[in-house]
């Protein structure tokens, strides 16, 4: 088995010190038992995942009319976010903040999808609201999220009189 030598800072050798001597194993069993439980989220959530589910979020959501300056965390992030601009001139803007909430707030029979729906202070009266979409659970899929919105949002999503329809 390969072996490696590493140098961490103080705060972070007392922390393997301290979990190590509550186990009862060495310090260096302990900084494997880390490293291995790591390895297994490098190779769930390989480079791009995030970044390209990401972008399918932002893909959907842009065809709905009243949402624009679409951002994104960046790529090396375990939690991520999607945030845009909500045009509240428009008369489908209160639905579809309403259904996003829905989908993304509440719990269902089936399950609650760990993110979070929720309006960004920007500290300007008069400018545009911006609303975010954030996961709350590390590692999460956001092409997952993709999916479950794409399931409760109206089919023809450019559409403006489906989400004036009755649901």
């Amino acid at each position: 088995m390969p072996q490696y030598t590493l140098q961490v800072e103080e705060a972070v050798a007392a922390t393997i010190r301290e979990h190590a001597r509550r186990r009862g194993i060495s310090e260096e069993e302990f900084a494997s038992q880390v490293l291995a439980a790591h390895h297994q989220e490098f190779v769930q959530f390989p480079d791009g995942v995030l970044r390209d589910g990401r972008k399918k979020v932002i893909d959907l959501l842009s065809q709905i009319p009243c949402l624009s300056q679409f951002d994104s965390s960046g790529v090396d992030f375990r939690y991520w976010w999607v945030s845009f601009v909500v045009d509240e001139t428009s008369p489908i803007a209160a639905r579809v903040v309403r259904r996003l909430g829905h989908l993304l707030n509440t719990d269902s029979a089936e399950m609650m999808l760990p993110t979070v729906f929720k309006p960004i202070p920007d500290g300007s009266p008069d400018g545009p609201m911006r609303w975010k979409i954030a996961s709350t659970a590390a590692r999460l899929n956001p092409a997952d999220v993709e999916r479950w919105l794409r399931e409760g949002i109206p089919q023809l999503i450019s559409d403006p009189s489906e989400w004036l329809n009755d649901d």
